[in-house]
């Protein structure tokens, strides 16, 4: 956004480039092509959708001040221009307008999808119909790319036993613009992609309990160590003519390794310190590892790498002399990020669980599910505009949860949203990827790829080998190995770095096509790292006993075999009670058991009827809910609902995810009880039958009863 009104002559031309634009959509939706996917409703109502959550995170950003008047404009369909208060004319003269402004330019990745759209009336912004439709079509064309894409991948993944994100970058290097480049709107699809990466964020802060946070701040020692060492490394390296010296042994292009410029070099290893977290984060939870000290670690590490990009992009003008000299600017920023956001996490902390709470009062399912959208993505924007990544915000929202109990049923809410949206993300990654540009510098796109991998990875272990005098929580190797794997690779925050080092002219843009191709390959291999870290770090098993936290165990206290119980109503308690009574025939003990209920009381307390049950929130039809509660291998599930469309929808959901585990369920006739059986249920009780059933019984205990009665009677009268 500007910070000034346009010019008479800027209007006249902008108002005669929208005509002209105009006049040349209409032409295009002529043609029958096009008049055929516009009657597409299906798809425009999927892309209205997802472009309706797009524009909603640029809603918080866009302020504009000038002399007169400040904007509020939300892109793409809301604005309001308002008379401002000479407190709003003071602000104006501040020192820090171009350096705020710099920072929400390099921040907003994808944000300028509207741009083109110049039609401003009275401060609103009013985007042509036809305009419009040509996006929704082409996003919604994208989508469904998307999605054909994304269940191919799947399954030769699970055929072929290879990760899934490799599958979604290769998919995205065929179908992209250096491929067979089908996309239609890769702009919008960056904007989609980014969500994925809120959402996987807002998710790993859920896992963060209070007892994993103190263990978190650990490890920052260990960060500003990896990133303070991993810089000073590659840039001497690359001072040091180490690209000139394999030169010799290589058929190298000269014109890509002459970095003899120090500013050049700095950036560069700045740029390659930055790891990938839309790849790591997959691979621990992939492979078991979030709890072990590894995990901790590169948790930690990670975190304080997205703190680390918004003021780098701050100092970067600076450090290549491009930048405004004014420090009173850059203070202002720094306590703004500091403390604005620090203020946010304080009131939120004290109103979010409330919001929360009411919500579920509502029992609605939609509402729920908007709401942890809305937290996710809101978090990410208000930190953005604060100075700081939308990642970071997104994840500091998942702390501010992940001590509730409702942490379980908003992982599983989000969950679809995340797997399509990074699947997406890892597409858009692919698309970028210029197999012309590898293949006519094959060795040195390889060569360059190899050293990042080389170099950050004996970087990151030789910071874990200090003295331990020096630092009390230094990782085993055990450890040490899997973090430095892990931790070798590229980010894709270095695409950002890039971006803007190209436009301060500091790297040519040949050059910064190059080591995009470098950065995405180093993290396509991050799954490669992965499986590899786990065979190496097999040498170091002596020290495998100490790699666990002692008390990480007791943040979840559920077996992972606990007889569950959906629904705590009038059958649900009385099925739990039972189960209760029962005594394992080895042990002696009661059974593990859990109930799950939406019932708003249990957002404030768990309910431990004995100390091997419990009673917590959560949509138990949900299999996610279950899982993240670690119950992994149920031993018997109960459905108890009332409603038998919740109960086939439930019995369907917990067999697709648990198909060995029995299933035991109830029905009212005989007809429901099939369909049950067929949804995948193990044993059904009919109440229709349950009369016809006990008739004689019932029959027989009443005679009995008057006959111990009339016994007692003569007994009384003798």
């Amino acid at each position: 956004p500007t910070c000034s009104s346009p010019s008479a002559s800027t209007s006249k031309k902008s108002s005669g480039l929208s005509s002209t634009l105009q006049t040349s959509i209409n032409e295009i939706i002529r043609q029958p092509t096009m008049k055929k996917l516009y009657r597409s409703t299906c798809v425009r109502r999927v892309a209205l959708l997802l472009m309706y959550c797009s524009s909603s995170v640029q809603s918080f950003q866009g302020i504009q001040l000038n002399t007169n008047s400040f904007r509020f404009r939300r892109k793409g369909d809301v604005a309001t221009q308002l008379r401002a208060a000479p407190f709003f004319d003071i602000l104006n003269h501040l020192p820090f307008e171009d350096v705020s402004r710099q920072l929400t330019e390099a921040l907003d990745i994808g944000g300028d999808l509207l741009k083109d759209s110049d039609q401003l009336s009275s401060g609103s912004a009013n985007i042509p119909a036809a305009e419009t439709s040509i996006v929704l079509e082409s996003m919604g064309q994208d989508l469904l790319i998307f999605l054909l894409s994304s269940v191919v991948v799947t399954l030769l993944s699970n055929a072929s036993g290879v990760s899934p994100i490799l599958g979604y970058l290769i998919a995205g290097a065929i179908l992209g613009p250096h491929g067979l480049d089908v996309f239609s709107n890769e702009r919008a699809d960056v904007e989609l992609g980014d969500f994925g990466i809120l959402f996987l964020l807002f998710s790993e802060g859920l896992e963060v309990s209070s007892q994993r946070l103190a263990k978190l701040k650990n490890y920052l020692p260990l960060g500003f160590a990896q990133i303070s060492l991993t810089t000073g490394v590659i840039t001497a390296a690359l001072l040091a003519g180490a690209p000139q010296f394999f030169d010799r042994f290589l058929p190298l292009d000269d014109g890509f390794i002459d970095i003899s410029n120090p500013t050049e070099a700095v950036v560069l290893a700045l740029a390659g310190t930055l790891s990938t977290s839309a790849f790591i984060f997959p691979v621990l939870k992939e492979r078991g590892w979030e709890g072990e000290n590894a995990g901790q670690a590169a948790t930690s590490i990670l975190l304080l790498q997205d703190l680390f990009v918004a003021p780098l992009l701050v100092i970067l003008p600076f450090v290549v002399g491009q930048g405004p000299t004014d420090y009173a600017a850059i203070a202002f920023l720094t306590a703004k990020a500091a403390i604005g956001f620090g203020f946010v996490m304080f009131v939120l902390s004290k109103v979010l669980q409330q919001i929360f709470r009411v919500v579920a009062k509502t029992q609605s399912a939609e509402t729920f599910v908007a709401l942890s959208l809305l937290v996710s993505v809101g978090m990410g924007a208000v930190a953005k505009s604060l100075g700081l990544t939308d990642t970071a915000g997104a994840f500091a929202a998942g702390i501010l949860l992940a001590n509730t109990n409702f942490r379980a049923q908003i992982q599983a809410d989000i969950l679809p949203f995340k797997g399509i949206l990074l699947g997406i993300f890892f597409m858009d990654a692919g698309s970028l990827f210029d197999s012309e540009l590898v293949l006519a510098e094959l060795p040195t796109v390889l060569t360059g790829a190899i050293s990042l991998i080389l170099l950050k990875g004996i970087t990151v272990a030789a910071a874990t080998r200090v003295p331990r005098w020096m630092e009390p929580n230094r990782l085993e190797p055990y450890d040490a190995v899997k973090l430095a794997f892990l931790l070798s690779g590229g980010g894709e925050f270095a695409f950002v770095v890039l971006a803007l080092a190209e436009k301060l002219d500091v790297l040519p843009k040949d050059l910064g096509g190059l080591l995009t191709a470098i950065v995405l390959i180093t993290m396509a291999v991050t799954p490669l790292l992965g499986i590899a870290a786990s065979s190496v770090s097999k040498n170091f098993s002596f020290d495998q006993l100490s790699h666990t936290f002692d008390d990480d165990s007791s943040e979840s206290f559920v077996a992972d075999d606990a007889i569950v119980v959906c629904g705590y109503g009038e059958v649900g308690k009385a099925v739990f009670e039972k189960l209760g009574d029962l005594k394992d025939e080895d042990t002696g003990h009661p059974p593990s058991l859990v109930a799950f209920d939406m019932s708003p009381m249990l957002m404030n307390s768990i309910l431990m009827p004995t100390p091997s049950s419990a009673v917590m929130f959560g949509d138990s039809a949900n299999p996610e809910v279950i899982l993240a509660h670690g119950v992994e291998k149920p031993r018997a599930l109960f459905v108890s609902y009332d409603d038998h469309e919740q109960v086939m929808s439930a019995v369907a959901r917990l067999r697709f995810s648990f198909p060995e585990a029995p299933i035991f369920t109830r029905a009212q006739s005989r007809f429901e009880a099939q369909e049950l059986m067929e949804a995948g249920a193990t044993e059904i009780v009919v109440e229709f039958d349950e009369l016809p059933r006990s008739a004689q019984a019932l029959l027989l205990k009443v005679e009995e009863e008057k006959k111990v009665l009339l016994e007692d009677s003569v007994v009384i009268n003798v």
